[in-house]
C-alpha cells in the first residue's frame, strides 16, 4: 500500500513530466513558426531551428533524468517494462548451434 510521501513523489513525478512535455511541445511548434516566418531555408529560420533543437534536446534529457530519479512503481510516459522476465527454457537452448568456439560465422 502506498503511503502520503510516495503519493507525492508520484503526483511531483506526474506534474513535472506533463510539463516537460509541455515545454518541448511548444518548442517543436516554435520551429515550425520560425519556418513559417522566415522560410523553410533562410538563415534565420535555421539559426533559429538549430538554438531550438538543442532546446528541445535538453527539455529530453531532463524528462529521461525524471525517469531514472522516480520510483521504479510510477508510471511515466515512456516506462513500458515487462513485469516478467523471459527466459529460454533448456530444450530451446539445447536446439540452437552452439558449442564451445563457435562464433556463429
Amino acid at each position: 500500500m502506498a503511503n502520503v510521501q510516495d503519493i507525492k513523489i508520484n503526483s511531483y513525478c506526474d506534474e513535472l513530466s506533463e510539463k516537460l512535455n509541455s515545454i518541448k511541445e511548444s518548442i517543436h511548434l516554435l520551429q515550425e513558426d520560425a519556418k513559417k516566418v522566415y522560410g523553410a531555408g533562410s538563415e534565420r529560420s535555421k539559426t533559429y531551428e538549430t538554438h531550438l533543437c538543442e532546446l528541445a534536446d535538453m527539455v529530453d534529457w531532463k524528462l529521461q533524468l525524471l525517469m531514472k530519479a522516480c520510483p521504479f512503481e510510477w508510471k511515466g510516459t515512456d516506462r513500458e517494462f515487462d513485469r516478467v522476465a523471459s527466459v529460454a527454457s533448456t530444450d530451446e537452448i539445447a536446439k540452437s548451434e552452439f558449442s564451445g568456439g563457435y562464433i556463429g560465422g
